[in-house]
């Protein structure tokens, strides 16, 4: 309520008068402001409303502008935040489209979807869905793998499939990592055990090759075995 004073110097005293002066307001409906459609809005949407709002009259509803011009002046600062917050609001149900860039230089036009619209002249309303926020609904978020560290420190993704199921199943390189010289009293890696002390006529007929080849290379002295 404002509180106007008024001295009236004709009576030759001074008198209060107090009257009732009606602003323009913006009103939104709780129940727009409390959905969850509202919540998910970054907050340069959330002010956008307010501002698609502000222009309401009788039955102009349809019929507003969002324009950056008319939105910069309430804080909306650049045309790419502008074009963000329209995406966002008509995504969410809460604006529509109902008229789109003119070539002649007309703005676009919106209505909110909580509110009738009386003209319709003139206005492109075949998917318009009055409360459309209503039916918003989140999207799924994709899960990735979860990252592990193995024991080289490297990250890589979590997988059920099983390694040790085809491990030591992959073939030897080359034939020189099939069999390892059990010198120093380390047993082959490859190697069977005996079954018996008679070994079979071909037993160790490796071993002559493979010494020589590390005598073709030079390194005959790093395991001395003899072939008597």
């Amino acid at each position: 309520m404002a509180t106007d004073r008024v001295e009236s110097f004709k009576r030759g005293q001074s008198a209060t008068k107090t009257t009732t002066k009606h602003h323009p307001f913006v009103a939104i409906d709780h129940r727009v402001i409390d959905s969850p459609a509202f919540a998910h809005l970054k907050p340069s949407a959330q002010v956008l409303i307010f501002i698609v709002a502000r222009q309401l009259k009788r039955d102009n509803n349809g019929w507003l502008q969002a324009t950056h011009s008319w939105c910069k002046r309430y804080g909306i600062g650049s045309e790419h935040t502008l074009r963000d917050s329209i995406a966002q609001l008509i995504a969410h149900g809460f604006i529509y489209r109902t008229r789109s860039h003119g070539a002649n230089g007309a703005w676009a036009t919106y209505a909110l979807t909580w509110l009738p619209i009386t003209k319709k002249e003139g206005l492109f309303l075949a998917g318009y869905v009055a409360n459309a926020w209503r039916d918003w609904k989140p999207t799924e978020k994709k899960t990735t793998p979860q990252k592990v560290q193995d024991g080289s420190g490297i990250k890589c993704s979590f997988t059920p499939q099983l390694p040790a199921e085809t491990a030591g199943t992959h073939p030897a390189k080359t034939a020189e990592y099939e069999y390892m010289l059990p010198c120093s009293g380390v047993k082959a890696a490859h190697s069977k055990p005996r079954k018996s002390k008679s070994a079979p006529s071909h037993y160790g007929a490796w071993l002559a090759p493979y010494i020589s080849r590390l005598t073709s290379r030079g390194l005959a002295h790093a395991c001395p075995v003899s072939l008597q």
